[in-house]
C-alpha cells in the first residue's frame, strides 16, 4: 500500500462531519460570527494566510457566544496586523529540515508532517505558512525520503506525526505510515500531535483504536486543547475509547489572550483533562507567528499565572510553561535557569528576555511585542 493512497470514503461518518465544517467567510457571516464584512480586505488577508474550517463539534457552543472558541477558530481582521518581530517560520522548522516534511531539531526525535490539513484551523497556528495549503502536502517521493532519512539515523528513537493533523487521514492512508515506522528497528515510540479527539471525535473509531493498540512501538497521543469548552460529551467519549485501548495520553495547550488567560480557566481545563486520564504536558507561550499578536499576553504575566496554580492543583495536573525560542533555538521551560526578563518597556510596548538555547547553550535576546 502506498504512502499517499486513499481518500475519505463516503461511508465514514467522521468524514461527513469533516465536510460539514464551515469553510467560507459567507457561512460565518450568516451565523453572525465575523468581526467584519466577508468583503473586508483585512479579513480576506486573514483567510488567504490560513484557511477556515470550523468543525460541527463546536458550532453549538460558538452559537452560544463562547468567546474561548470564537477567538480560536473564527478569523479576525486583527490577523492582518503583523509586527516586525513576527516570523513566517517562528520556531525554525525549515532550518532543521534535512529533507522535506521532516524536522530533526533534537538528536533522538523527529517530526514528520504527513499532511498539512486539519479538522479545525486555529487562528494562532505557528505553521500557518504551510497549514491548510494543499499544495504543501508531501508527495510519495518526499515521504519516502523522510522515512529513508529516519532509517539511516539510528539515534532517532521517536517519530512524531504532526502537520497539520495526522488523524484527518483515513485508516487506509494512515496505515502505510505506521507500517513503515514499525519496520525501523531503532525507533522505540510513535507520537501523534492532534486536535481530532476534541475537534472531530467521531474519527476516534473502534477500528482506529484497535490499530493503535496493536502497534509494537508504543503510541502516545498528545491532544491539543485550550479550553474546557472543547471537552464536549463526544470529546470525552473519544478520549475514553483511547484509554480503553491502552493508549497513553497527554495534552498540550497554548496560553491565549481572551481564551484561557486566567488562573480559573486554566485550572478548569487542567482539572478536566486530568479527570479524563490525560496528563497536562505543556502550556506553550504563543510563538511569534505572523498576525497573532492579539493572542499574546506578557510572558511575565504568564509566569505569574502558572505559579498561582501551585497548591491549587495536583502536581500531576500542572503542565510545564514553555516557550520556543524564535528562530529554531529550541524549546525551554520558563524558569530562571533558561529565561530572564531583561527589559520591560511599558504595558503597550514590549518585553525583552534573555533565553538560553537548549541545543547550543547560547543566550538569545528575544523581544515580544505587547498587544494593546
Amino acid at each position: 500500500m502506498s504512502l499517499n493512497e486513499g481518500a475519505p470514503e463516503a461511508n465514514h461518518g467522521w468524514a461527513q462531519q469533516l465536510r460539514r465544517g464551515l469553510v467560507t467567510l459567507e457561512q460565518l457571516e450568516e451565523r453572525g460570527w465575523l468581526d467584519a464584512s466577508p468583503t473586508d480586505a483585512d479579513l480576506k488577508i486573514a483567510k488567504t494566510a490560513l484557511d477556515v474550517r470550523v468543525p460541527v463539534a463546536f458550532h453549538d457552543e460558538i452559537n452560544k457566544g463562547d468567546a474561548s472558541l470564537i477567538k480560536q477558530f473564527i478569523p479576525s481582521v486583527l490577523e492582518a496586523r503583523i509586527a516586525p518581530e513576527e516570523l513566517g517560520d517562528p520556531i525554525g522548522d525549515e532550518t532543521f529540515s534535512p529533507v522535506a516534511g521532516l524536522t530533526h531539531r533534537y538528536p533522538d526525535r523527529v517530526l514528520v508532517k504527513i499532511t498539512y490539513q486539519c479538522a479545525v484551523y486555529c487562528r494562532f497556528c505557528f505553521r500557518r505558512h504551510k497549514v491548510s495549503h494543499s499544495e504543501e502536502n508531501l508527495s510519495y517521493e518526499a515521504l519516502n525520503a523522510a522515512y529513508n532519512y529516519i532509517e539511516t539515523h539510528p539515534e532517532i528513537k521517536e517519530v512524531i506525526f504532526t502537520g497539520g493533523d495526522p488523524l484527518v487521514l483515513t485508516d487506509k492512508k494512515l496505515l502505510p505510515h505506521l507500517e513503515r515506522v514499525e519496520r525501523i528497528e531503532h525507533v522505540e515510540s510513535i507520537r501523534f500531535h492532534t486536535r481530532v479527539p476534541v475537534a472531530l471525535p467521531e474519527r476516534i473509531t473502534s477500528e482506529l483504536c484497535e490499530t493503535l493498540s496493536k502497534l509494537k512501538k508504543l503510541p502516545w497521543m498528545v491532544i491539543h486543547t485550550n479550553s474546557a469548552s472543547e471537552l464536549t460529551d463526544a470529546a470525552r467519549e473519544s478520549i475514553a475509547r483511547l484509554r480503553q485501548a491502552g493508549i497513553p495520553m497527554a495534552a498540550q495547550s497554548v496560553l491565549l489572550r481572551g481564551v484561557n488567560d486566567s488562573k480559573e480557566s486554566l485550572e478548569l481545563l487542567f482539572r478536566s483533562l486530568f479527570r479524563l486520564g490525560v496528563k497536562p504536558y505543556y502550556l506553550h507561550y504563543p510563538d511569534l507567528a505572523k498576525g497573532t499578536g492579539h493572542f499574546r499576553i506578557p510572558l511575565s504575566r504568564a509566569v505569574e499565572m502558572i505559579s498561582k496554580l501551585q497548591g491549587r492543583l495536583s502536581g500531576l495536573a500542572i503542565p510545564q510553561l514553555t516557550v520556543d525560542i524564535p528562530g529554531g533555538h529550541g524549546k525551554i521551560p520558563v524558569n530562571s535557569n533558561y529565561c530572564v526578563l531583561y527589559l520591560s518597556e511599558g504595558k503597550n510596548s514590549c518585553e525583552i528576555w534573555k533565553m538560553k538555547s537548549p541545543t547550543s547553550g547560547d543566550w538569545i535576546e528575544v523581544q515580544y511585542p505587547l498587544c494593546p
